[in-house]
C-alpha cells in the first residue's frame, strides 16, 4: 500500500494505461475466440447440410408387420463408400424352409459389404423377420448401428443409431398394420345392421286429415272379446255369411223378381 501512495501523477498515469492496455488485449483475444468459434461453427453448418446422411434402422412393414432392415440416404448428396456395423450381430428368427435363403446369412453380408454409392433419396430395403420376432426371447431386442461414410468433402461425421425391437412393439398396438381394415370391416358390420328390420326404429305412425286420421281397433287387434257380436257370428249360417260377403257386408234386402216384373209392365202400358 506504501508503494501506490508513493507514486506520483505520472507514475499513475502509466499504471492506468498499461492496465487498460491489458483489459483491451484479453477482450480482443475474447473476440478473437468467439468468432473463430462462430466460423467453425458456420462451416461446420453448411459442411453438414451439404453431407450425406446415411440412416440405419429397423422398420414394419404396413401391410403385413414384417420387420425390414432399411438403409437410406437422406442427405442432399451422394454418400459414397458406406460401411455399416451392428452390435450384436443382426440375426433373423425366420427359419429358411427348403431353398430359400437363410436371412440371418443375408442380413450380415449386407452389412459386411462396403456400399460404393448411395444417392439422396436412395432407399434400400432388406427383409429381416416378421412379426412373431417380438414374441422371440432368445434374440437380441437392441441393436446399435454405427455408419461411416464419405462425402463430397471427405469422411462423414460417425453417425450410430439404436434400435429397440421392444419400444417397436408397444408403438406398434396403436399403429397396427390391420388397424385400417379394421375400420372398414366394422363400417360395413354397422351398414349391415341398418338393412335389417329388427333393427331399424319404428317410425312415428303418419296423421292423415278427417276420418282416414285413426283407424279404429278391430276385436282381434284389441286383444277384447265383444260378446254380443261374438254370438251373432256363431248362430249365423254359412249363407248368411256368403250372402254378407257377396253385398260387401251391408244388410240390403234382395228386390223380388215378380215384383220388378209388375213394374215393368204397368211403366209399358
Amino acid at each position: 500500500m506504501n508503494l501506490l501512495t508513493d507514486l506520483t501523477v505520472d507514475q499513475w498515469a502509466v499504471l492506468v494505461t498499461v492496465v487498460a492496455a491489458v483489459i483491451a488485449v484479453w477482450q480482443a483475444a475474447i473476440a478473437r475466440r468467439s468468432a473463430a468459434q462462430q466460423l467453425a461453427l458456420a462451416e461446420r453448418i453448411h459442411r453438414e447440410q451439404n453431407e450425406p446422411y446415411v440412416i440405419v434402422d429397423i422398420q414394419p412393414e404396413r401391410n403385413d408387420g414384417s420387420l425390414l432392415l432399411v438403409i437410406e440416404n437422406a442427405g442432399p448428396t451422394v454418400a459414397r463408400n458406406v460401411r455399416i456395423s451392428c452390435n450384436p450381430p443382426i440375426q433373423s428368427g425366420w427359419a429358411p424352409v427348403g431353398d430359400e435363403p437363410d436371412l440371418t446369412q443375408v442380413m450380415q453380408e449386407v452389412l459386411a459389404r462396403t456400399i460404393p454409392m448411395l444417392p439422396p433419396r436412395r432407399r434400400l430395403t432388406f427383409l429381416l423377420d416378421n412379426r412373431s420376432r417380438f414374441k422371440n426371447t432368445e434374440l437380441p431386442r437392441v441393436y446399435t448401428f454405427t455408419v461411416n461414410a464419405d462425402g463430397p468433402a471427405g469422411a462423414v461425421e460417425t453417425l450410430e443409431f439404436t434400435v429397440d425391437l421392444d419400444a417397436m412393439a408397444w408403438a406398434l398396438l396403436e399403429n397396427r398394420p390391420t388397424k385400417h381394415l379394421e375400420t372398414k370391416l366394422r363400417k360395413i358390420e354397422k351398414a349391415v345392421l341398418a338393412l335389417r328390420p329388427d333393427d331399424r326404429p319404428s317410425s312415428p305412425a303418419r296423421t292423415l286429415p278427417g276420418r282416414l286420421g285413426r283407424q279404429r281397433p278391430s276385436s282381434a287387434q284389441s286383444g277384447v272379446a265383444m260378446p254380443g257380436r261374438t254370438s251373432a257370428l256363431g248362430s249365423a249360417s254359412a249363407d248368411d255369411v256368403r250372402q254378407s260377403a257377396g253385398t260387401g257386408g251391408r244388410d240390403e234386402e234382395q228386390p223380388d223378381h215378380a215384383q220388378l216384373g209388375d213394374h215393368h209392365a204397368q211403366h209399358t202400358d
